[in-house]
């Protein structure tokens, strides 16, 4: 699937699934990428509406943000039935796999951290 990586939040892998009707941002469901220990809960996202220049324009459309805000939110409530999450800031957007890999890498002690305080 083509688009860029919209990221909700990361937290440890878990095996109880989301619910199964679970709609993310975009319209996509939500699904997990591992990386060491710990998982990033993402969906595909369109570049039209989450590259920088037409992400900026939308975040003034208070409509769209709603909208957005309502589905972030709703994953973020859904995981925390079956996990302790560590939500993203909304519009955390990667170009791709890869590049959601590498920010987990680079955070990766900091995400490990909290969580073995909240947990």
């Amino acid at each position: 699937m083509t688009g860029l990586r919209y990221v909700y939040a990361v937290c440890r892998p878990y095996g109880t699934p989301l619910q199964a009707q679970l709609t993310g941002v975009g319209g996509d469901p939500p699904r997990l990428l591992p990386h060491h220990g710990l998982v990033a809960v993402v969906s595909h996202v369109p570049e039209a509406d989450f590259a920088e220049e037409p992400l900026r324009a939308h975040l003034e459309d208070l409509d769209w943000l709603t909208a957005v805000a309502r589905a972030h939110q709703g994953v973020i409530d859904a995981l925390t039935t079956v996990t302790t999450p560590l939500p993203l800031r909304l519009g955390t957007v990667f170009r791709d796999d890869s590049g959601v890999r590498t920010m987990m890498e680079a955070r990766e002690e900091s995400f490990l951290r909290t969580l073995d305080r909240l947990e």
